[in-house]
């Protein structure tokens, strides 16, 4: 495909983006940590949390059927350094706040600028895949966030645990903006002109509706998500109840991190050869033993290597998702619009799993969510399922772009 600008004249936007997604989800993961220590000082329970949490991912839900247009209209690169100018801000309002509401808001901020990303990254990656090596290339995307994740994490509890909760979020806070900054000033207008997606082309999204392998993968992210999505905001406090120290917190969930790196390394691969249904059923079926082994162990090292094992099938099923929206949308065309579907409802999941996990963590106990999240890893098997059908009775499941 022909450019207008010269590839000489603008940065390569591929690291670019990679570079975007390790400081994206290296704070999206810094912020939940801090809610421990937040309800240590501020008194809050557990129902409180899940709201907190929820709504870091409200605003996701409602830009991520625009972000593709947004990102069209102003520049994918521009696009994302002003959500990293706002969620800057957020972990700011973060070490201000002394209540509930003050940390809502925070966190709602946070969910606007974390909202902007995935969908915009997950279609430029599709749109560079060719049809054998979809799998691969989301597999190892994903995973590069998770650097971010690792080091971000860890640092943000030891940092909350030698200092203060605040001290950390003021620091944060002003990290992004310095990068908002330096980024701006290296890379200049020009690079935004490569960093957006795609101008549309071909037939409107209307068709989306009528795959029966497009509605699948869209229930089967929505389940995963009420399976997955909460489990790294609650066990940090698993580990708590446990009697872990506080200072640790990073460490262990920067080993639930380390899995998720390697799982969507490794089940991306794996996706190209044995296809999404197996894949995702071993890996649901894995996430639902694992994660009643992580509730009722008492060993720190055997909790750390669960995390471990447990953070490569939680997350690796992104690029099983992913991969199964690509295959499923025939015009390259759409995928800015498939995957803002897609995240949306896996969005709206992900809201939803906090608010009803914090409040049977309330009523039941912390370890109930672990049991409930299993019970669901097993009925999101039921679309894969669906899936695996489907193809197998099309006409057209051999096709390939």
């Amino acid at each position: 495909m022909s450019r207008r600008t010269s590839p000489r004249s603008i940065p390569n936007p591929v690291s670019n983006l990679s570079f975007m997604h390790i400081m994206n989800d290296g704070f999206l993961a810094s912020l939940p940590l801090l809610l421990p220590f937040i309800q240590k000082e501020l008194g809050l329970g557990l129902g409180s949390i899940g709201f907190l949490s929820g709504a870091l991912g409200s605003a996701g839900v409602v830009l991520a059927l625009p972000s593709s247009a947004i990102a069209r209209r102003l520049g994918g690169l521009r696009v994302l350094r002003i959500a990293m100018l706002l969620y800057s801000v957020a972990f700011l309002l973060t070490g201000a706040s002394s209540g509930l509401v003050g940390l809502g808001l925070a966190f709602l901020l946070a969910s606007v600028g974390f909202g902007l990303f995935h969908p915009i990254g997950f279609a430029l990656v599709a749109h560079g895949s060719a049809s054998g090596d979809v799998g691969k290339k989301m597999g190892n995307f994903t995973a590069i966030g998770d650097f971010g994740r690792i080091g971000f994490a860890a640092a943000a509890t030891f940092l909350a645990a030698t200092f203060s909760w605040r001290a950390t979020a003021f620091a944060y806070g002003l990290a992004p903006l310095s990068l908002v900054v330096l980024s701006a000033l290296f890379y200049g207008r020009r690079a935004d002109s490569g960093a957006g997606p795609t101008k549309e082309t071909g037939p409107k999204p209307r068709g989306l509706r009528y795959s029966a392998d497009f509605i699948t993968a869209i229930v089967t992210g929505c389940l995963d998500g009420l399976a997955s999505s909460a489990l790294f905001i609650f066990i940090p406090f698993l580990f708590i109840f446990r009697g872990l120290p506080a200072a640790l917190l990073g460490s262990l969930s920067g080993a639930f991190f380390v899995g998720n790196m390697l799982g969507k390394v490794l089940i991306g691969k794996a996706i190209d050869r044995l296809g999404c249904f197996r894949v995702f059923v071993a890996s649901e079926l894995a996430m639902a033993l694992l994660l009643v082994l992580l509730s009722v162990q008492t060993s720190t090292v055997a909790m750390a290597a669960i995390s471990i094992l447990l953070g490569a099938v939680t997350k690796g099923t992104v690029p099983v998702i992913n991969t199964m929206v690509t295959n499923a949308v025939p015009d390259r065309a759409l995928y800015e619009k498939a995957f803002g579907i897609v995240s949306f409802v896996s969005g709206a999941a992900g809201v939803v799993a906090p608010l009803a996990l914090g409040l049977i963590a309330e009523r039941f106990g912390i370890v109930s969510v672990f049991h409930m999240s299993a019970g669901l890893a097993v009925l999101a098997i039921a679309p894969g399922a669906v899936m695996g059908i489907v193809r197998k009775r099309s006409p057209l499941s051999g096709a390939r772009r």
